[in-house]
């Protein structure tokens, strides 16, 4: 009997020990899974991190390019205004201009009349026209006494009057500086008739040296009467009186004659007065400043 008792106890702890052993199993198994999980979790927060890290940064470069928008936005609108400004203070600049010589002209011609000689107004092209007729003979460049006296008179005026218009602004007898002019052309033209028999371009050829002589003789004469409209300059310190020929080659719209025809209207001799092209001080500040906008940009 006692040997039966001590079987009947090895086998209880058999048992035990099997039981222990798969409950060690099952434990190390749940570690197992409870590390794994642990891995995978700590996998997935750092993935997590990493995902909110680029949505943060996304976020931050979209209001950094929303606030880049912003700003060229502002910029462009600056530019924009100081563009219409500029636009609106060259307009204003050419206008003034415009109106000053128109003044010029209405004063010589007034002053002109006022002394007996009638001249011809173009006041959108800024010319005064005097007839080549009443100053020289057919085909001749020679100025007659009546005619210098017609120029001498025409210099007093201009002598007197273009200085409250040119870099000499604020002489005597001046309302107000307006230095607008940049030349004042003597121009010479003559009609298309040919001289003689003699075939068209050696014709065209004596008529481009008749209109620059006939244009010469009015410069000279006027210089002779008044130095000082030798002595006048522009805004840039060049004289202001030049003289030029163009022959036959500019008729006037309402003298379009053959070659055969008479055309008087074209034997002219033209005073152009051509504005100076300088900038105002106002539009040359806003340039420097649309220079400044270009500048900052991007």
């Amino acid at each position: 009997m006692p040997h039966e008792s001590g079987v009947e106890g090895d086998g209880n702890e058999g048992y035990f020990a099997s039981v222990s052993d798969l409950m060690v199993g099952v434990l190390f198994v749940f570690l197992l899974m409870l590390t794994v999980f642990a891995l995978n979790y700590r996998d997935a927060e750092q993935a997590q991190v990493v995902e909110r890290q680029k949505y943060e940064q996304a976020l931050r470069d979209l209001e950094s390019a929303r606030q880049n928008a912003q700003r060229q936005a502002d910029a462009n609108e600056q530019l924009r205004t100081l563009l219409r400004r500029a636009m609106a203070q060259l307009e204003r600049d050419i206008e003034d201009r415009e109106a000053a010589r128109r003044r010029l002209l209405t004063s010589v011609e007034q002053a002109l009349k006022d002394r007996g000689v009638r001249v011809y107004l173009d006041q959108r092209s800024g010319i005064l026209r005097l007839s080549g007729d009443l100053l020289f003979a057919t085909g001749s460049a020679v100025l007659g006494p009546t005619s210098k006296g017609t120029l001498q008179t025409l210099a007093e005026v201009l002598a007197r009057i273009l200085p409250c218009y040119t870099a000499a602004s604020g002489a005597d007898g001046c309302d107000r500086a307006e230095p607008v002019l940049e030349t004042v052309l003597v121009e010479g033209h003559t009609d298309r008739q040919r001289f003689g028999s003699v075939d068209v371009v050696i014709s065209q050829e004596r008529n481009d040296r008749l209109s620059a002589d006939r244009a010469l003789s009015v410069f000279l004469e006027l210089r002779r009467a008044q130095p000082g409209l030798d002595a006048m300059r522009n805004t840039e310190q060049l004289p202001l009186l030049g003289v030029s020929g163009y022959g036959e080659r500019r008729p006037l719209p309402e003298e379009q004659c053959s070659a055969d025809g008479n055309c008087p209207g074209n034997r002219r001799i033209d005073l152009r007065f051509v504005l100076s092209a300088r900038s105002s001080d106002e539009l040359r500040r806003m340039r420097e400043e649309i220079e400044g906008a270009l500048g900052s940009q991007p």
